[in-house]
This record gives C-alpha cells, structure tokens and sequence, in this order.
C-alpha cells in the first residue's frame, strides 16, 4: 500500500514539475530580455550595413530560448531599423535556431535556411 502512495505520488510530482516547465517555456519573454538580445545580437541584424557575425554572447543568450524574445517583437515596425533576412543569418551562425517554413514574429523563415 504504501509502496502504490510513493508511485502515485512520484507521478503527481512528475506531472507538476512538467506543468511548471512547460508553462515557463511557453511564457513571454520580459522586455528586460528582450532588450538584452538586441544589445548583444543587434549589430548582426541592422539594416543598411553588411552582415556582422554575432557575438559569441548573443548566441548564448539567444540559443536559450531558441530565438524567441527576438522573434516576439519582429513585426512590421521591425523592418525600419532591422533586417528581416539577417534573422535567418543569425539563426545560422548560433546553430540553426530557426526551423525553415516556421514563423520568428512575421517573418517566414524561409526553405534551405
């Protein structure tokens, strides 16, 4: 009886502990984030000047969380001071962080990236 409680209770534990995880890797990110990736990682994507290779500190960061406080404020107003192609550059360069086909905000990642 005793030895059913303990693996009944193992369970519940494992089941909170996934909840809790998967929670905070679907939560947005803070804007204390947000801001800390483009310090490191926004020479890689400014418009109107060659590609930059990141910082061996921007793909730490950015490797995280797969890219996704960046993503999560690429919209159109983006475009006015960053480059949408240079996403996929910049997933490249830190190890394929994007998925070819998938969405970073509302740029679509494209094929063969």
């Amino acid at each position: 009886m005793v030895r059913a409680y303990t693996i009944v209770s193992m369970f519940l534990l494992t089941l909170l502990v996934t909840r809790v995880t998967s929670s905070q890797v679907n939560a947005p990110c803070t804007w204390t984030e947000i801001s800390e990736e483009y310090d490191y990682c926004g020479d890689s994507l400014t418009r109107g000047v060659p590609w930059v290779s990141p910082l061996k500190v921007c793909c730490d960061t950015i490797k995280l969380n797969k890219m996704k406080c960046i993503c999560q404020v690429v919209t159109k107003t983006f475009s006015q001071n960053f480059d949408f192609y240079k996403l996929s550059k910049l997933s490249h360069a830190c190890g394929d962080l994007l998925v070819p086909g998938s969405y970073c905000g509302v740029y679509k990642v494209p094929k063969g990236a």
